[in-house]
C-alpha cells in the first residue's frame, strides 16, 4: 500500500466540475490529466522547469507507458494530493512511481516511464547527467539551484539569458532600452539549475547613487519558475548585499503587477504610479537601519 512518507513530492489540486460525471465522481481519465500536471509541477521542484529544463541539453521527455490502479472514488471538491517519486533511472529512460490520495483515502496508484528523446534525431538519448542529479537531490530534500553574486564578466551571460527572454521576449521592451552602462558597475545575483541553467537574476546599483543608499532593479524569473520562491531569494541576497555595504536606503521601481510582492518583503510604495518602457511602475523602499 502506497504510502506518502515514501514520495518526497506531493502536488494538491482540487477536482472541478468539469471532471465529474452526474453522480459528482471524477471520470477515470482524468486522473492521467491529474499526473500530467503533478508532473509539471515535480520537473519544476526538481529544479528542471519544463520545457527548459530539458530543451537545455538538447532533448526532451515523452512518456512511453503508463500503468494505474483504481482504489478508490475521487469526487467534486476532494482535495487531491498527488505523489510523485522517482523510483529507476536507466540509460535513456526513467521510472516513476505515482499515487493519489484525498485525505486518509488512497484513490490510484501507478507507474510511469519516460523516455528521454534528443530533440535533433528524435531518438533516445542518455539521460544526462545533471538530470539525474537534480532528480536525486530533489529526493535528498538537497537544494536543486544556486544562488550566485559577481560581476557582469562573471554572470554577465546568465543574467542576460533570463532578461532576453522576461523582458525582451515577453514584455516586448526593445533591446536598446534593456542593455544600459549600469551593467558593467552593478552587483548581479543569477539563481541557476545544476546544469547552469539560468532561471533568475536581479542587479543592485550603488554607484552613482546618492551617499548610503543603493538601488535594486531588473529582477526576472523564467515564466516557469514563477511561484516558486526565486524571486524572493534574488531580492533578499541583494538586500542583503546592500546591507553589507552600509547602505540605509534601498529603492526600486516596481511594475505595478508585482507590488504586493516587494511589499511582501518590507518595501513600500512611495508616490503616484508611472510609466517606464510602457509598463506602469511605483517607486518603493526599504530602510535598511530598522
Amino acid at each position: 500500500m502506497a504510502q506518502r512518507e515514501d514520495f518526497p513530492f506531493i502536488h494538491r489540486l482540487r477536482v472541478r466540475w468539469q471532471e465529474v460525471d452526474a453522480q459528482k465522481v471524477v471520470f477515470n481519465g482524468h486522473y492521467l490529466s491529474y499526473l500530467d500536471v503533478a508532473m509539471s509541477e515535480y520537473w519544476r521542484a526538481a529544479g528542471l522547469p519544463y520545457p527548459e529544463g530539458m530543451s537545455h541539453h538538447g532533448g526532451d521527455m515523452y512518456a512511453r507507458q503508463h500503468t494505474l490502479a483504481y482504489h478508490a472514488p475521487a469526487v467534486l471538491d476532494d482535495l487531491l494530493d498527488i505523489g510523485v517519486r522517482c523510483d529507476h533511472i536507466g540509460n535513456s529512460s526513467m521510472k516513476l512511481a505515482w499515487a493519489v490520495w484525498s485525505d486518509h483515502r488512497l484513490l490510484v496508484t501507478g507507474e510511469v516511464i519516460y523516455v528521454h528523446t534528443s530533440l535533433a534525431t528524435r531518438r533516445p538519448d542518455p539521460v544526462p547527467a545533471s538530470v539525474r542529479s537534480q532528480i536525486q537531490a530533489q529526493a535528498e530534500g538537497r537544494p536543486v539551484t544556486q544562488l550566485r553574486l559577481g560581476r557582469w564578466d562573471e554572470l554577465g551571460t546568465a543574467a542576460k539569458a533570463v532578461r532576453e527572454v522576461v523582458f525582451i521576449g515577453e514584455q516586448n521592451i526593445p533591446a536598446h532600452e534593456e542593455w544600459d552602462a549600469d551593467d558593467a558597475q552593478a552587483l548581479h545575483a543569477v539563481v541557476l539549475n545544476g546544469a547552469a541553467l539560468a532561471l533568475a537574476t536581479g542587479r543592485l546599483i550603488t554607484m552613482g547613487q546618492p551617499a548610503g543608499q543603493a538601488r535594486i532593479g531588473r529582477m526576472a524569473v523564467l515564466r516557469s519558475m514563477r511561484g516558486s520562491g526565486l524571486g524572493r531569494q534574488i531580492l533578499q541576497a541583494l538586500v542583503d548585499a546592500a546591507r553589507a555595504q552600509d547602505v540605509r536606503t534601498v529603492t526600486l521601481h516596481a511594475q505595478t503587477a508585482a507590488r504586493r510582492f516587494y511589499e511582501s518583503l518590507g518595501f513600500t510604495a512611495e508616490g503616484a504610479a508611472f510609466d517606464e518602457v510602457d509598463i506602469p511602475h511605483i517607486l518603493m523602499r526599504q530602510d535598511l537601519r530598522r
